[in-house]
C-alpha cells in the first residue's frame, strides 16, 4: 500500500499530466490549423504591423499587438513574434508596456475562463477525483510552475488554465504571473528596438527565464509567492 503521501503525490502527478496534456493538445490543434492558413508566418505578420502603423500609427499598432497577445491564449498567434515586432514599432518602453499589458490580459483570461467554466470539462475529460490533487499541487508548488510558463508559447496558456482548474488565489496568480511575464515581455520588446522586428532572439529565452526565478525570490520575501500567499 502506497504512503499516504506518495499516494497524494502521484495523485497530483496523474491529474495535472492528464489536463495538462488535453490543453496541450488543444492548443496545439489551434495552431497547426493557424499555421496551416498562414498566420503565424513572420513575414506576414511583420507585414500588416507595418501596414496598420502607416495607415493608424503607434496607437494603433500598439491596441493591435496587446489584442493580439489577449487572443493569443486560443488563437495561434506568433507571441514572439508579435513581442519583438512591438519593440521594433513602439520602442523598448512603449514595446515592453504593450507587451506586458496584452500578455497579462490573456492570462488572466484563460485563467478566470478556467476558473468560472473549466471544472465541467476538467471532470469530463480526466476525472472528478483528481481536481483536488490539482489544487493542492497549486497551493504548494505552483508558484515555479506560473513563472517558469510565461517565456514557453502553449504552456503559457497551459498552465494559466490550469491555475484556473485549481483555484489558485486571483492575486497570488497576478503576481506571480507579472513577475514571471515582466521580463519576458522587456526582453523581447528590447530585442525588437535594437536590433529590429525580425532580430534572432533565442538568447533572449535564457534572460526571461533567469529573472522570473528572481523575481520569485522577492516575491517570496515579501510573502507573495508561497503557499500561503493570498
Amino acid at each position: 500500500m502506497e504512503p499516504p503521501s506518495r499516494a497524494a503525490a502521484l495523485g497530483s502527478a496523474r491529474a495535472l499530466t492528464g489536463a495538462g496534456v488535453a490543453l496541450v493538445a488543444l492548443f496545439t490543434l489551434s495552431f497547426a490549423v493557424g499555421a496551416a492558413l498562414g498566420f503565424t508566418d513572420e513575414a506576414w505578420m511583420e507585414a500588416q504591423l507595418v501596414a496598420l502603423g502607416q495607415r493608424g500609427g503607434a496607437a494603433a499598432v500598439g491596441a493591435l499587438i496587446a489584442a493580439l497577445l489577449v487572443v493569443d491564449l486560443a488563437l495561434p498567434v506568433p507571441s514572439s513574434v508579435v513581442m519583438t515586432a512591438s519593440g521594433w514599432a513602439l520602442g523598448a518602453v512603449g514595446g515592453a508596456a504593450v507587451n506586458l499589458a496584452g500578455s497579462m490580459g490573456g492570462a488572466l483570461l484563460g485563467y478566470g475562463l478556467c476558473r468560472r467554466f473549466g471544472e465541467p470539462a476538467f471532470r469530463r475529460l480526466v476525472g472528478a477525483q483528481d481536481l483536488p490533487a490539482v489544487r493542492r499541487f497549486f497551493e504548494g508548488s505552483g508558484a515555479w510552475a506560473i513563472l517558469l510558463s510565461r517565456a514557453v508559447p502553449m504552456l503559457t496558456e497551459t498552465m494559466s488554465c490550469l491555475a484556473g482548474l485549481g483555484a489558485m488565489p486571483l492575486g497570488r496568480f497576478t503576481a506571480l504571473s507579472l513577475a514571471g511575464t515582466l521580463p519576458v515581455a522587456t526582453v523581447y520588446a528590447w530585442a525588437g528596438a535594437t536590433a529590429g522586428a525580425g532580430a534572432g532572439v533565442g538568447w533572449a529565452l535564457v534572460v526571461a527565464f533567469g529573472l522570473p526565478a528572481a523575481g520569485y525570490g522577492v516575491l517570496r520575501l515579501l510573502g507573495v509567492g508561497g503557499a500561503g500567499g493570498p
